[in-house]
Protein backbone atom coordinates (compact mmCIF):
# COMPACT_ATOMS: atom_id res chain seq x y z
CA UNK A 1 0.00 0.00 0.00
CA UNK A 2 1.43 3.18 -0.55
CA UNK A 3 2.52 5.07 2.41
CA UNK A 4 1.48 2.63 4.45
CA UNK A 5 3.88 3.61 7.28
CA UNK A 6 1.91 7.43 7.67
CA UNK A 7 -1.30 5.54 7.30
CA UNK A 8 -0.32 2.96 9.95
CA UNK A 9 1.25 6.41 12.37
CA UNK A 10 -2.24 7.98 11.61
CA UNK A 11 -4.21 5.33 12.97
CA UNK A 12 -2.06 5.28 15.57
CA UNK A 13 -2.45 9.10 16.40
CA UNK A 14 -6.33 8.29 17.05
CA UNK A 15 -5.76 5.05 19.21
CA UNK A 16 -5.26 1.91 17.35
CA UNK A 17 -2.75 -0.44 19.17
CA UNK A 18 0.86 -1.41 19.40
CA UNK A 19 1.62 -4.54 19.24
CA UNK A 20 2.12 -5.31 22.84
CA UNK A 21 1.09 -7.88 26.10
CA UNK A 22 -1.71 -5.40 26.96
CA UNK A 23 -3.19 -5.42 23.50
CA UNK A 24 -3.09 -9.08 23.09
CA UNK A 25 -4.89 -8.82 26.74
CA UNK A 26 -7.66 -6.46 25.57
CA UNK A 27 -8.26 -8.54 22.03
CA UNK A 28 -9.46 -11.29 24.58
CA UNK A 29 -11.66 -8.89 27.00
CA UNK A 30 -12.84 -7.87 23.17
CA UNK A 31 -14.08 -10.79 22.13
CA UNK A 32 -15.56 -12.02 25.78
CA UNK A 33 -17.76 -8.67 25.75
CA UNK A 34 -19.14 -9.42 22.50
CA UNK A 35 -17.71 -6.32 21.06
CA UNK A 36 -17.92 -7.37 17.14
CA UNK A 37 -21.60 -8.55 18.15
CA UNK A 38 -22.66 -5.21 19.83
CA UNK A 39 -20.73 -3.09 16.94
CA UNK A 40 -23.37 -4.55 14.55
CA UNK A 41 -26.54 -4.13 16.54
CA UNK A 42 -25.68 -0.55 16.40
CA UNK A 43 -24.90 -0.45 12.84
CA UNK A 44 -28.00 -2.03 11.60
CA UNK A 45 -30.16 0.73 14.41
CA UNK A 46 -28.67 3.94 12.88
CA UNK A 47 -28.27 2.46 9.62
CA UNK A 48 -31.67 2.45 9.47
CA UNK A 49 -32.59 5.57 11.21
CA UNK A 50 -30.11 7.50 9.12
CA UNK A 51 -30.78 5.73 6.14
CA UNK A 52 -26.84 5.92 6.61
CA UNK A 53 -24.65 4.44 3.96
CA UNK A 54 -22.60 1.07 3.72
CA UNK A 55 -19.90 0.80 5.74
CA UNK A 56 -16.43 -1.33 6.32
CA UNK A 57 -16.28 -1.38 10.38
CA UNK A 58 -12.77 -2.70 11.71
CA UNK A 59 -12.30 -3.29 15.64
CA UNK A 60 -9.15 -2.98 17.15
CA UNK A 61 -8.27 -2.59 20.79
CA UNK A 62 -6.85 0.63 21.79
CA UNK A 63 -3.56 1.80 22.43
CA UNK A 64 -3.64 0.57 26.21
CA UNK A 65 -0.02 1.51 27.47
CA UNK A 66 -0.86 4.84 26.47
CA UNK A 67 -2.50 6.03 30.21
CA UNK A 68 -3.51 9.58 29.07
CA UNK A 69 -5.14 8.20 26.02
CA UNK A 70 -7.47 5.83 27.89
CA UNK A 71 -7.90 8.92 30.79
CA UNK A 72 -9.31 11.12 27.75
CA UNK A 73 -11.47 8.83 25.81
CA UNK A 74 -13.00 6.25 28.46
CA UNK A 75 -10.99 3.83 26.36
CA UNK A 76 -12.63 4.66 22.99
CA UNK A 77 -11.30 5.54 20.12
CA UNK A 78 -12.06 5.67 16.31
CA UNK A 79 -11.33 7.57 12.91
CA UNK A 80 -13.21 7.33 9.61
CA UNK A 81 -13.13 7.80 6.04
CA UNK A 82 -15.71 7.40 3.22
CA UNK A 83 -15.60 3.86 2.83
CA UNK A 84 -14.61 2.57 6.32
CA UNK A 85 -14.26 2.70 10.32
CA UNK A 86 -11.56 1.95 12.42
CA UNK A 87 -13.08 1.65 15.99
CA UNK A 88 -10.33 1.43 19.01
CA UNK A 89 -11.81 -0.14 21.96
CA UNK A 90 -10.94 -1.20 25.36
CA UNK A 91 -12.19 -3.14 28.02
CA UNK A 92 -15.43 -1.12 29.51
CA UNK A 93 -18.19 -1.47 32.01
CA UNK A 94 -20.92 0.91 30.90
CA UNK A 95 -21.21 -0.14 26.80
CA UNK A 96 -23.54 2.78 26.07
CA UNK A 97 -19.81 4.34 26.04
CA UNK A 98 -19.25 2.56 23.09
CA UNK A 99 -22.88 3.43 21.31
CA UNK A 100 -21.54 6.71 22.26
CA UNK A 101 -18.26 6.52 20.13
CA UNK A 102 -20.16 4.71 17.23
CA UNK A 103 -22.25 7.64 16.87
CA UNK A 104 -20.03 9.40 16.84
CA UNK A 105 -18.51 8.20 14.30
CA UNK A 106 -21.35 6.61 12.32
CA UNK A 107 -22.59 10.37 12.40
CA UNK A 108 -19.01 11.15 10.49
CA UNK A 109 -19.79 8.90 7.60
CA UNK A 110 -23.67 9.83 6.97
CA UNK A 111 -22.57 13.10 6.71
CA UNK A 112 -19.62 12.53 4.49
CA UNK A 113 -22.69 10.49 2.22
CA UNK A 114 -23.68 13.69 1.52
CA UNK A 115 -20.85 15.83 0.32
CA UNK A 116 -19.65 15.75 -2.93
CA UNK A 117 -15.80 16.90 -1.88
CA UNK A 118 -12.71 14.65 -1.73
CA UNK A 119 -12.14 14.90 1.91
CA UNK A 120 -8.59 16.09 1.67
CA UNK A 121 -10.48 19.10 0.24
CA UNK A 122 -13.17 19.75 3.08
CA UNK A 123 -12.51 23.11 4.31
CA UNK A 124 -11.69 23.61 8.13
CA UNK A 125 -15.01 24.83 8.77
CA UNK A 126 -16.20 21.76 6.98
CA UNK A 127 -14.16 19.91 9.49
CA UNK A 128 -15.60 22.08 12.74
CA UNK A 129 -18.94 20.71 11.51
CA UNK A 130 -18.24 17.02 11.14
CA UNK A 131 -16.92 17.32 14.79
CA UNK A 132 -19.64 19.81 16.11
CA UNK A 133 -22.70 17.56 14.66
CA UNK A 134 -21.70 14.33 15.78
CA UNK A 135 -20.74 15.19 19.12
CA UNK A 136 -24.50 16.65 19.21
CA UNK A 137 -25.60 13.31 18.04
CA UNK A 138 -24.22 11.65 21.25
CA UNK A 139 -25.73 13.86 23.25
CA UNK A 140 -29.37 13.42 22.10
CA UNK A 141 -29.03 9.85 21.39
CA UNK A 142 -27.23 8.79 24.47
CA UNK A 143 -27.29 11.87 27.21
CA UNK A 144 -25.18 14.93 28.57
CA UNK A 145 -23.26 11.87 30.53
CA UNK A 146 -21.61 10.65 27.12
CA UNK A 147 -20.90 13.74 25.68
CA UNK A 148 -17.00 14.27 25.36
CA UNK A 149 -15.04 16.48 27.79
CA UNK A 150 -14.40 18.88 25.14
CA UNK A 151 -17.85 20.13 24.69
CA UNK A 152 -17.45 21.90 28.02
CA UNK A 153 -13.64 22.38 28.64
CA UNK A 154 -13.47 25.93 27.62
CA UNK A 155 -15.04 29.12 28.71
CA UNK A 156 -17.28 31.37 26.23
CA UNK A 157 -14.65 33.92 26.10
CA UNK A 158 -11.82 31.28 25.42
CA UNK A 159 -14.51 30.07 22.39
CA UNK A 160 -14.90 33.34 20.97
CA UNK A 161 -11.58 34.21 21.55
CA UNK A 162 -10.34 31.37 19.21
CA UNK A 163 -13.24 31.75 16.71
CA UNK A 164 -12.22 35.41 16.35
CA UNK A 165 -8.69 35.12 16.33
CA UNK A 166 -7.97 31.60 14.81
CA UNK A 167 -10.42 30.28 13.19
CA UNK A 168 -12.75 33.05 11.38
CA UNK A 169 -10.33 34.15 9.13
CA UNK A 170 -9.16 30.71 8.22
CA UNK A 171 -12.40 28.61 7.92
CA UNK A 172 -11.78 28.09 3.81
CA UNK A 173 -8.58 26.37 4.52
CA UNK A 174 -8.28 22.31 2.97
CA UNK A 175 -6.96 19.61 4.88
CA UNK A 176 -4.37 19.37 2.66
CA UNK A 177 -2.94 22.36 4.77
CA UNK A 178 -0.87 21.60 7.53
CA UNK A 179 -2.56 24.39 9.53
CA UNK A 180 -6.20 22.82 9.23
CA UNK A 181 -5.57 20.20 11.54
CA UNK A 182 -3.28 21.94 13.78
CA UNK A 183 -6.20 24.73 14.62
CA UNK A 184 -8.89 21.75 14.54
CA UNK A 185 -6.73 19.18 16.86
CA UNK A 186 -5.61 22.40 18.92
CA UNK A 187 -1.62 22.31 18.25
CA UNK A 188 1.16 24.67 18.45
CA UNK A 189 -0.06 27.96 19.98
CA UNK A 190 -3.75 27.14 20.26
CA UNK A 191 -5.69 24.65 23.03
CA UNK A 192 -6.94 21.10 22.70
CA UNK A 193 -9.25 19.88 20.89
CA UNK A 194 -10.56 23.64 20.15
CA UNK A 195 -11.97 22.82 16.72
CA UNK A 196 -14.15 19.86 18.27
CA UNK A 197 -15.54 22.26 21.17
CA UNK A 198 -16.37 25.24 18.54
CA UNK A 199 -17.92 23.24 16.60
CA UNK A 200 -20.50 21.68 19.11
CA UNK A 201 -20.84 25.09 20.02
CA UNK A 202 -22.12 25.99 16.37
CA UNK A 203 -24.36 23.06 16.47
CA UNK A 204 -25.95 23.64 19.57
CA UNK A 205 -26.43 27.45 19.30
CA UNK A 206 -27.87 26.27 15.70
CA UNK A 207 -30.24 24.24 17.50
CA UNK A 208 -31.67 26.43 19.91
CA UNK A 209 -33.42 27.88 16.78
CA UNK A 210 -34.04 25.14 14.98
CA UNK A 211 -36.26 21.95 15.08
CA UNK A 212 -33.46 19.45 15.45
CA UNK A 213 -33.40 16.81 12.79
CA UNK A 214 -30.30 14.80 12.61
CA UNK A 215 -31.30 13.29 8.86
CA UNK A 216 -32.38 17.06 7.81
CA UNK A 217 -28.81 18.04 9.34
CA UNK A 218 -26.56 15.87 6.96
CA UNK A 219 -27.12 17.43 3.57
CA UNK A 220 -27.25 21.37 5.04
CA UNK A 221 -24.09 23.09 4.10
CA UNK A 222 -21.82 23.81 6.34
CA UNK A 223 -21.63 27.42 5.80
CA UNK A 224 -25.73 27.34 6.64
CA UNK A 225 -25.42 25.76 9.95
CA UNK A 226 -23.33 28.99 11.24
CA UNK A 227 -25.49 31.47 12.92
CA UNK A 228 -24.96 34.73 13.52
CA UNK A 229 -25.28 34.97 17.16
CA UNK A 230 -22.95 32.55 18.13
CA UNK A 231 -21.63 33.92 20.73
CA UNK A 232 -24.56 36.00 21.74
CA UNK A 233 -23.42 39.15 20.22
Amino acid sequence: MKNSRAYYEYLQYFGMYRPSKTAREIFKKLKELNAWEEINEYYKNYKKLWNGPEMNIYILPINGNNRSLIRQTKGKSGVTFKDKMMLFLGPIEDLKEWEALFIHEYNHATRMSHMTDDPLDYTLLDSVILEGMAEYAVKQYCGEKYIAPWTRAYSEKVLKRNWEHDFKPRLTIKKRNPLHDDLLFGRKLVPNMIGYALGYKIISEYNKNNIYSVNKMFSVPSENLIIRNIFNE
